[in-house]
């Protein structure tokens, strides 16, 4: 059974892992290994846990995916959105976007930036509600996509599980 939780220290290892087994595929498809999610650290994610927004996905006691987002005044910019590779097309992606959505409070808007090498993403994002309001061409074959999202304020004081 699906879970979704806030993420603790202990859930950085397996965070971290999913992350650069998630993005292995991107990083072929660019050519290169040296994008920003490949490069991070434990220690960046460990610090992110403690002081960000950080929920992770679990199928009983096992770490399948995990969200990361940024407050930054009206504004939660989503830094990571993760699934095991294996585990993709079961719902977890959407349950924990939604999960981060149900959560904020005074927020007013969610940004990300997607690879659109990665050809899914943006229609996965759009079936979200999301909307892309600009491109940037970074190198050769390499497209990110800008998307945006209002978001109807929280309850006050509600907070991610």
């Amino acid at each position: 059974m699906l879970t979704i939780q806030r993420a603790t220290a202990s859930d950085v290892d397996a965070m971290h892992g999913i992350q650069m087994r998630a993005f292995e595929e991107e990083g072929r498809r660019c050519g290169t290994q040296a994008l920003p999610p490949l490069q991070e650290t434990r220690a960046s994610i460990a610090a992110h846990v403690e002081s960000e927004i950080a929920l992770v996905a679990r199928d009983g006691r096992t770490v399948v995916g995990c969200v990361r987002g940024l407050r930054g005044g009206a504004v939660c910019t989503v830094r990571a959105l993760v699934v095991e590779p294996s585990r993709h097309g079961q719902g977890i992606g959407s349950a924990l976007l939604r999960a981060l959505e149900a959560g904020l409070v005074g927020i007013e808007r969610i940004e990300l930036t997607t690879n659109t090498v990665m050809e899914r993403n943006v229609a996965f994002y759009e079936g979200h509600g999301y909307r892309v309001h600009g491109r940037t061409a970074l190198i050769a074959g390499i497209e990110l996509a800008h998307l945006s999202k209002a978001v109807a304020a929280a309850a006050p004081g509600r907070q991610p599980d």
